[in-house]
């Protein structure tokens, strides 16, 4: 499943050389994978069981600057998930185009809220992430960027 979100980029999203600064896009990612969470019923399971992800490992890839006045969609899909950690890939286009102008992967692991520790990935949440993962992109290994 890719679930997609867009953002109109305004004046407050750029930085002094006119375009969005590498730190912002990290909260645009955010937001995406939050809307991601709560198209599928995510975000109430976490809540339910006071768990929560947290990004172990990231890489990103700029290919094209965005800049005031853009419209940009941000794609998320989970690409692997094992008992302990997975991955989610996002890809930002500008406009109505198909070529993507900058990259995101994502390690995250499951924590348990109240103590901040590692917790598997099962049970419903896991069952649920499980479902949204496609066959043809499901992978066991960590991803290359490209």
């Amino acid at each position: 499943m890719v679930h997609v979100a867009n953002f109109d980029i305004r004046n407050f999203h750029t930085d002094a050389f006119g375009h969005v600064n590498n730190a912002r896009y990290l909260e645009f990612f955010e937001e995406a994978r939050w809307q991601f969470a709560e198209s599928i019923g995510l975000v109430e399971l976490l809540i339910d069981s006071n768990f929560g992800f947290i990004i172990m490992d990231l890489k990103l890839r700029f290919r094209s600057p965005v800049c005031e006045g853009d419209s940009i969609s941000i794609s998320t899909q989970l690409i692997s998930l094992g008992s302990a950690s997975g991955e989610v890939v996002q890809k930002v286009t500008r406009g109505d185009t198909t070529n993507v102008v900058t990259r995101f992967l994502a390690h995250f692991i499951l924590i348990d809220r109240s103590n901040g520790k590692s917790v598997p990935i099962d049970g419903a949440i896991g069952e649920l992430l499980d479902d949204v993962i496609e066959p043809e992109t499901r992978s066991r290994k960590t991803t290359v960027i490209q």
